[in-house]
C-alpha cells in the first residue's frame, strides 16, 4: 500500500518524469513484481468494504529493497474487460520496465456466460430476437480466454517482462466437506478454466503456479464453517476478509518460491514472522484511513447531476440495468455500466474535495449493490474504489456520506462513478431500482 502524502510531496510527484530511461532502460536496480486480475486480488480501502485481496499483503513476502509490488488487480474484471476498457492494462504497461515480472490471474469474470463467449451468445440471442447482454466479460475457456492470456503474455515479453499465468483461488463452494467443480472453476469438463491456463503456460513456455489446486487444498482442510468464519467474512463465497487475503498472499509467496522456473525472484522473497506478517496487514488498515490534506484554499461546495449514464437507463423509479433487467449471477461491479458525475479543476488551481454526500435508495427488493469509484480524465486513469455497499435495504434511504480527500490537479478532470448490480439469485431480475439523490461535493480550491 502506498505511504499517506502530504498535498505538497503529491503536487511535486504530479511533475516527476518517469522513472523510465530514453532507451526503455531502467534508473534503479529494484524490480518490480506487476499483479493483474479481479477482485479476489484487488486493493481495497478499509474504510469502504471489509474486502481484501491477496495482493494487497503479497508486498510483505518480499526484500523491500529489491522488489516493489505493484497490485493492480481490479474488482470486476476479466481476461478482456481489463484488456479493452477503463485504461486498465495500458497504465499498466506504462508501468513496466525491463527486468520486471507480471503475474496474470483472471477467471472469475470470465465465468459470466457459464463458459461461452459472450459474442457468441449475444449472436445467438439476436438470431432468436431476444435481448442481447450488456455485462461483456464472459470469455469461452478454449478459445477468448486463451487468446487473452496469450496477448498478456506477448506484449508482456515484447517489454522485456517475465509473465507468469498464475490459476485462480477457489470460491468456497462446498458440498459433501470438498469444494464442488464450480468453485474450483470448472463448469464442465470441456470448460476448465484453470486447466486451459495451464495449457498456455505450456505452449508459451510460461511458469504457471496452481493458485486452485493450492486453496482448495487449503479451504478443504479447514473446513466450509472456518472458511465462511475466519476467511470469507465479507458476505459471499467469492471475496476474502483480512485473514483470506493474507493466508491467500502466503500460499503466493509459496507458489514463486518453489517454482525452479523463477530462481531470481525466488532469491528476493521472505517469509516474515508472524508478528511481522499481523504488523503489516495492521499498517495497511491504518494507512486506508482518512489523512487530511494540510493545504489553504478557498472552501466550495457545489452540487452535480449525473452527466452520463452507460448501460444504465433512467425510468420515473429510478436507474435499471440497460433493457429493464439485471442479468443474473453478478456478484461484483461492471465496469463499463455506471452514472457518472465529473468535476474539473481550473487551470492554474487544484482542488481538493473533502467530504462527499450521496442519498440512495433501493427500490423493489434488497439486493441492490453499489461501488463508488473515481479516476482522471476521459481515460479513466488510478480507478480508485471508496465505497462499497452490498445489498442495500428495501425502500430504506441511506446516505452515503464519505469524508475522503481527493486531490483533482490543475486542469484535470475527476469522473465519479455509481456502479450498480444486483444479486439476482441465479435468474434476471425486473422490476428492481436504485435511486439517487442530488450528489453534493465539498472542498477547497487551492491557492
Amino acid at each position: 500500500m502506498r505511504k499517506i502524502l502530504t498535498l505538497s510531496v503529491l503536487s511535486a510527484l504530479l511533475l516527476l518524469p518517469s522513472l523510465q530511461g530514453g532507451d526503455g532502460g531502467r534508473l534503479s536496480a529494484k524490480r518490480r513484481v506487476h499483479t493483474i486480475g479481479d477482485s479476489t486480488m484487488s486493493d481495497y480501502k478499509p474504510a469502504a468494504t471489509p474486502k481484501r485481496g491477496w495482493g494487497m499483503y503479497l508486498q510483505a513476502f518480499f526484500n523491500p529493497d529489491s522488489i516493489e509490488v505493484n497490485n493492480r488487480g481490479k474488482s470486476g474484471a476479466s481476461t478482456r474487460t481489463f484488456y479493452e476498457t477503463d485504461n486498465l492494462w495500458p497504465s499498466v504497461k506504462r508501468q513496466m520496465l525491463p527486468g520486471d515480472y507480471l503475474i496474470i490471474q483472471f477467471a472469475h469474470n470470465d465465468e459470466k456466460c457459464k463458459g461461452e463467449d459472450v459474442y457468441v451468445q449475444n449472436a445467438r440471442l439476436r438470431a432468436e430476437g431476444k435481448d442481447t447482454l450488456t455485462d461483456m466479460r464472459g470469455t469461452e475457456p478454449n478459445t477468448t480466454y486463451k487468446a487473452y492470456l496469450r496477448t498478456y503474455i506477448r506484449e508482456a515479453r515484447t517489454m522485456g517482462v517475465t509473465p507468469i499465468l498464475m490459476s485462480p483461488i477457489c470460491r468456497v463452494y462446498f458440498k459433501d466437506g470438498k469444494i464442488n467443480d464450480e468453485g474450483r472453476h470448472v463448469l464442465s469438463p470441456e470448460k476448465d478454466y484453470p486447466k486451459a491456463m495451464r495449457e498456455v503456460a505450456e505452449e508459451m513456455n510460461v511458469p504457471f503456479l496452481d493458485m486452485t489446486a493450492k486453496s482448495l487444498e487449503m479451504y478443504e482442510t479447514r473446513g466450509k464453517d472456518y472458511c465462511t468464519e475466519y476467511y470469507f467474512n465479507c458476505g459471499d463465497k467469492t471475496h476474502t476478509g483480512q485473514l483470506g487475503g493474507m493466508v491467500n498472499a502466503h500460499l503466493a509467496y509459496l507458489l514463486i518460491k518453489n517454482c525452479p522456473d523463477l530462481t531470481e525472484l525466488k532469491s528476493w522473497t521472505v517469509l516474515p514472522m508472524k508478528d511481522e506478517y499481523q504488523a503489516y496487514a495492521q499498517r495497511i488498515e491504518q494507512e486506508g484511513k482518512k489523512a487530511a490534506f494540510a493545504a489553504k484554499g478557498t472552501p466550495f461546495s457545489i452540487q452535480l447531476s449525473a452527466i452520463s449514464l452507460q448501460n444504465v437507463e433512467l425510468t420515473k423509479k429510478g436507474y435499471v440495468a440497460a433493457g429493464g433487467l439485471w442479468p443474473a449471477g453478478e456478484i461484483d461491479e461492471v465496469a463499463n455500466r455506471y452514472i457518472e458525475y465529473t468535476i474539473t479543476a481550473e487551470k492554474k488551481k487544484g482542488i481538493v474535495i473533502e467530504s462527499i454526500i450521496l442519498p440512495v435508495k433501493a427500490k423493489g427488493g434488497p439486493g441492490m449493490n453499489i461501488h463508488i469509484n473515481y479516476g482522471f480524465g476521459d481515460e479513466f486513469r488510478n480507478v480508485t474504489t471508496i465505497y462499497e455497499n452490498t445489498a442495500l435495504p428495501k425502500n430504506k434511504p441511506v446516505l452515503v456520506s464519505l469524508n475522503y480527500p481527493i486531490l483533482i490537479p490543475a486542469g484535470e478532470t475527476l469522473h465519479l462513478r455509481i456502479l450498480p448490480w444486483y444479486d439476482s439469485n441465479g435468474r434476471p431480475q425486473g422490476k428492481k431500482f436504485l435511486s439517487l439523490g442530488e450528489l453534493k461535493i465539498d472542498g477547497k480550491k487551492l491557492k
